[in-house]
């Protein structure tokens, strides 16, 4: 059996390797999932419950107690990377830092704000032309 890789990049395979690949995706996606594969026997093909206990005289087990935590599952998609450029950071970082100077002179701080908010308007309305 090839891996789900090697699957995806050939974009062919038996429905095993597309099961697997399959689940690796469900996996990275942060679901909890598995292939299961094998043969039934005709109980099971045909739905036959006659060997079953009755769920009715079945005792329900107790909950599990509220601080224990879901098991974490192995595999968990990357978060988004941070696509701006760094004098970008840089410029939100010294409006925060100007903003948290004057968060107790309310006056300064509205200023500040109007300011900011006009750079932006007239960066988003400047045009050049040559």
């Amino acid at each position: 059996m090839t891996s789900p890789a090697t699957v995806l990049r050939r974009q062919r395979g038996n429905c095993f390797e597309i099961s697997t690949l399959l689940v690796s995706l469900l996996l990275a996606a942060g679901y909890d999932a598995y292939v299961v594969s094998g043969y039934a026997g005709q109980t099971t093909c045909h739905g036959d419950l006659s060997y079953d206990d009755c769920p009715l005289l079945m005792t329900v087990p107790p909950p599990p107690p509220p601080d224990v935590q879901p098991p974490c599952t192995k595999y968990r998609a990357r978060p988004a990377k941070d696509l701006r450029s760094g004098y970008e950071q840089m410029m939100e970082a010294r409006q925060r830092a100007d903003v948290e100077k004057l968060a107790n002179d309310k006056i300064a701080a509205e200023l500040a704000e109007r300011a900011a908010s006009i750079r932006v308007e007239s960066s988003r309305n400047c045009r050049f032309s040559l």
